[in-house]
């Protein structure tokens, strides 16, 4: 009889509502220390005070024991699908650029670092109100990034345009012909054309035209970029919770649930267009998340 009280008392415990069992969750950290890192297990610490949270820079963590697996970068997911544990895990701060090819199994969840697609054009349009036609670069072998940006258009007011840079294409002429027929420049996680090399020509270009650029990371905003939203530690942490809170992990991309607006106030100014307001578009686009 006492076994049978307790069975039922677990089974309670686990249907009602706002109640759950603790669960071990291993986090695994590059093995270098960073003011991202600690604002993240701190954070996620916060959100699932329930849990007992082990975090882990060694190379080859032990796995056994645990209910969930958080893995933060693109090294730490290689560890992570090369590891015969078929724990639930979550990896994190992975862009859509160092994707691994092969199919992800069905115990992993990637939730990607760069910005959600169909978030960046919603805030473009906030922005600019007036903005008809976005522009989008494209590097050559990136259907799938395409794809996916066509997709997010297809959700918003927005249209688009876009020019795949080739080697018989110089990225000058590409933009100057994109800018030309368009009335914002998105940026995407395509590294082969924003990158450091990249970011003084397509941000001086584009501003000669009177032109934006949006996005394609929080990095590129101090250097010129207009606004973009991102996931900081906190957000990042409270998308992993929510995850584990009320989704399975399973299998497949997703993009952060928690996020933030960042933008350059001085760019706006030199353009003639009103400060952005970034907590309130962060509630604006959030709301705009949560309308069917």
């Amino acid at each position: 009889m006492r076994f049978l009280g307790s069975l039922l008392l677990l089974l309670w415990l686990a249907l009602v509502p706002g109640l759950s069992v603790a669960r071990e969750i291993l986090v695994v950290t590059p093995n270098t220390k960073s003011p991202l890192i600690t604002d993240f297990t701190t954070a996620l610490h916060a959100a699932l005070p329930q849990d007992t949270i082990q975090v882990s820079n060694s190379d080859e963590p032990a796995t056994t024991g645990f209910d969930a697996i958080i893995t933060l970068g693109s090294e730490r997911l290689k560890w992570r699908l090369a590891s015969p544990a078929q724990t639930p895990s979550i990896a994190t701060y992975v862009n859509r650029a160092a994707l691994p090819e092969a199919p992800l199994p069905s115990y992993q969840r990637i939730v990607l670092a760069n910005p959600k697609p169909e978030r960046q054009l919603r805030l473009a349009r906030l922005l600019l109100p007036r903005a008809r036609k976005a522009g989008l670069l494209y590097s050559e072998h990136q259907s799938g990034l395409r794809l996916e940006w066509e997709e997010a258009l297809a959700n918003t007011p927005l249209t688009g345009e876009s020019i795949t840079v080739t080697a018989s294409k110089n990225l000058i002429r590409a933009l100057q012909q994109l800018l030309g027929d368009t009335d914002v420049l998105m940026g995407t996680d395509d590294p082969a054309i924003y990158n450091a090399d990249n970011l003084k020509t397509i941000l001086l270009t584009s501003y000669s035209r009177s032109k934006v650029l949006i996005g394609p990371s929080a990095p590129f905003i101090e250097a010129g970029s207009l606004s973009t939203t991102y996931s900081s530690p906190q957000d990042m942490a409270r998308s992993v919770a929510r995850l584990l809170e009320i989704e399975a992990p399973g299998g497949g991309l997703s993009y952060p649930a928690y996020f933030s607006v960042l933008s350059n106030a001085q760019v706006a100014r030199s353009l003639g267009l009103p400060v952005p307001d970034d907590a309130k578009l962060g509630r604006e686009l959030a709301e705009l998340e949560q309308t069917p």
